[in-house]
């Protein structure tokens, strides 16, 4: 397990904001910081995993770059949740030092993501992760990264309602809970490929990849909510900035989707038109549609896994085990996620 490189500094905080504070200011102040807090939270898990996997690798100036950061991250949080700004809208385009040092970091963070999509994309095989163990380390690193980053993100949230908006905290509490599960798989597979003294072997690496399968999907729906966080500052937000290329800017116009949620879909790796099929199924998120497409699931195949309220990875599990959605939906609500744990089961059933 990875242990966080901080207590928590946000256990008292007051529940008033300041009079003098702007409602605009406290909440780019609170996106800019959540923003920064997921991505070098993650820079530094990336760091500390790759340590684990590639003991021989000096990642010591990476690892204290991320810490050096995250000193002034924790204490612009702690303000934010004082109600104390580091943006004030009224000033466009002055910035103060606090605001143009966090301007500074999520532009360098948004670059870093940019670069580990491209390396997270090459090693999207099995092929490259059987015979490339730094690659392996990587995607492996980067799963950690992408969790913590997430948990991270969403605690923020839960906290900055708990103080400002707390009839929106419940949400932000059942989120948490997926989070949670997500990092203790990320741990499992770091303590599995940590391992030096067992050498992966197929099964492991085909498991990484499932489980890693939306990774860069993932990162570059993290670059689109940056991208969404500037744009609070600046007033300007082009599809341009999530990558989507000018010629297909009318495309997603037409559809009805701005730029914000046409670069979640774009990220995604689906176009304006496998959008709207897929929100005609229920799939409302990017993400979501994209577990089951990149599965192999069509938008017909998906809907009634969709209506069973399971998603793209363990529906594949169970579809390859022969099971439709209702069988499946009754064993996990027995708490059994995994097909293979039926079959065992019906094992020793038949020995009893």
């Amino acid at each position: 397990m990875i242990t966080e490189p901080r207590a928590d500094p946000l256990r008292s905080v007051p529940r008033a904001v300041p009079q003098h504070a702007q409602v605009g200011d406290l909440r780019l102040t609170q996106a800019f910081v959540n923003a920064l807090s997921g991505a070098y939270t993650g820079m530094w898990v990336f760091e500390r995993s790759l340590c684990r996997l590639e003991p021989d690798v000096d990642r010591a100036d990476e690892l204290g770059q991320a810490e050096h950061s995250l000193r002034y991250i924790q204490a612009w949080e702690r303000k934010a949740l004082r109600g104390e700004t580091l943006f004030e809208l009224s000033e466009r385009p002055l910035l103060s030092d606090d605001a143009s040092r966090a301007w500074r970091l999520l532009h360098v963070a948004e670059g870093r993501v940019r670069s580990l999509i491209g390396e997270l994309i090459q090693s999207s095989d099995l092929k490259v992760l059987a015979d490339d163990r730094f690659a392996r380390s990587v995607r492996v690193a980067s799963h950690c990264e992408a969790a913590y980053a997430s948990e991270v993100c969403v605690l923020g949230m839960l906290r900055w309602t708990e103080v400002h908006a707390p009839l929106e905290a419940g949400r932000w509490r059942h989120r948490l809970l997926t989070c949670r599960r997500h990092v203790e798989e990320a741990d499992a597979l770091l303590d599995r490929f940590a391992d030096r003294e067992i050498e992966p072997d197929d099964r492991d690496l085909a498991r990484l990849l499932d489980s890693s399968l939306l990774l860069p999907a993932d990162l570059a729906e993290r670059v689109v909510e940056i991208c969404h966080v500037f744009s609070l500052y600046t007033g300007v937000f082009e599809y341009a900035d999530v990558g989507i290329p000018e010629a297909q800017n009318s495309v997603w116009e037409t559809a009805g989707f701005g730029p914000y949620a046409a670069g979640r879909w774009f990220a995604a790796g689906l176009s304006a038109r496998h959008a709207i099929d897929w929100m005609d199924v229920g799939a409302e998120d990017p993400l979501v549609a994209a577990g089951f497409m990149w599965r192999g699931f069509t938008p017909q195949e998906a809907q009634p896994w969709l209506s069973a309220y399971i998603g793209g990875r363990i529906a594949a599990s169970w579809a390859s085990a022969g099971s439709d959605p209702q069988e499946a939906r009754e064993w996990i609500a027995l708490g059994v996620r995994d097909p293979a744990a039926v079959a065992q089961w019906n094992d020793t059933s038949r020995l009893m």
